[in-house]
């Protein structure tokens, strides 16, 4: 069976040339490359493929992670958790999991040997038009994790599902007497309708009156939520249902300054089951956004695509856990 080192020694280059150039690396000039490919099959050379050796392959995956102006994003997952969810998704090879930062310049391939990267995965944003446009170029496969982008391979949360048994607990125990309101910050997109379209939905099917746009009270950032607001719409509702767990222990400490009591007078609720939950006080009532398992199903797609060459879902949703606090 003929080797790379047997091509190498036949072109009198070294086998680390040859090798390059056989797995598409740019470092190897062009010309070089296809003199390379046609004495490789000359010679009846046939590559190694990762579906036949997936054991002892290692796999080289970018995780790309959002850079966001606002400190409190940070908040609302735990990282380690990440990583062990796309480490626990590949079963069949290794991977080099190489981390970097989104930006508006953000650049895929950025030096030559950007070119052995095996597949990308987007955590909480969507990647640029331009991105969308060199990696489909590079055929490199790429998943989105937590959005949900028409004709992309995306992972996210069932966000209607989790609103749902959340508007159900709170009827359980308001009744007809429940009046939500959904509190929310400005700009978060596609999360924000989603969450506020199951609230919407579950509120129609037990016959609770809700108005999707004077029930919705949006903020244009976490500091804007003052005590004064939150007096005003704790007097119209008896519940309210947060974004996400970083909204709701902001709005659990205006209530607390008001003197407001949680949940004997107003009910809250927040939604991912954030690390800053565990900041709340009292606990908030939540679900889950599955990091690990999102995660993991993004990875062991995005490893189908690599290995199997298996298309993957364009959208493919997981379910969070609904944990009750003691905010509602």
């Amino acid at each position: 069976m003929t080797t790379i080192t047997d091509i190498a020694k036949k072109m009198q280059i070294s086998a680390a040339t040859v090798s390059r150039a056989l797995n598409q690396s740019r470092l190897v000039d062009p010309t070089l490359v296809v003199k390379i490919h046609h004495q490789a099959e000359q010679m009846g050379y046939q590559k190694r493929t990762i579906s036949k050796h997936r054991g002892r392959s290692i796999l080289n995956i970018k995780l790309i992670l959002p850079r966001h102006s606002e400190p409190e994003r940070s908040l609302f997952y735990d990282f380690a958790s990440l990583i062990e969810g796309i480490q626990s998704g590949f079963i069949e090879c290794g991977i080099n999991l190489v981390c970097e930062t989104s930006s508006k310049d953000y650049k895929p391939y950025p030096h030559k040997k950007g070119g052995d990267t095996n597949g990308f995965i987007f955590a909480f944003h969507r990647p640029s038009d331009d991105t969308l446009k060199q990696l489909k170029k590079n055929k490199t496969p790429f998943v989105v994790l937590n959005r949900d982008i028409p004709g992309i391979p995306c992972v996210a949360s069932e966000n209607s599902i989790g609103m749902n048994e959340i508007v159900t607990h709170l009827f359980k125990r308001l009744g007809k007497k429940f009046k939500p309101a959904f509190i929310t910050l400005d700009e978060l997109g596609q999360i924000h309708q989603e969450r506020l379209d199951g609230v919407d939905a579950a509120c129609k099917q037990f016959g609770i009156h809700f108005d999707p746009i004077k029930s919705t009270h949006a903020f244009p950032n976490i500091n804007s939520i003052n005590n004064a607001k939150i007096l005003s719409i704790s007097k119209k509702y008896n519940a309210l249902i947060c974004v996400n767990d970083i909204v709701g222990t902001v709005v659990l400490s205006e209530l607390d300054r008001l003197g407001v009591s949680v949940p004997k007078d107003i009910s809250v609720t927040g939604f991912d089951d954030s690390p800053v939950r565990q900041l709340s006080r009292p606990l908030l009532t939540t679900v889950s956004m599955p990091v690990i398992e999102l995660a993991k199903a993004a990875a062991a797609s995005l490893e189908q695509e690599i290995i199997n060459h298996i298309p993957q879902k364009s959208i493919n949703r997981v379910v969070g856990k609904f944990i009750i606090g003691e905010s509602a």
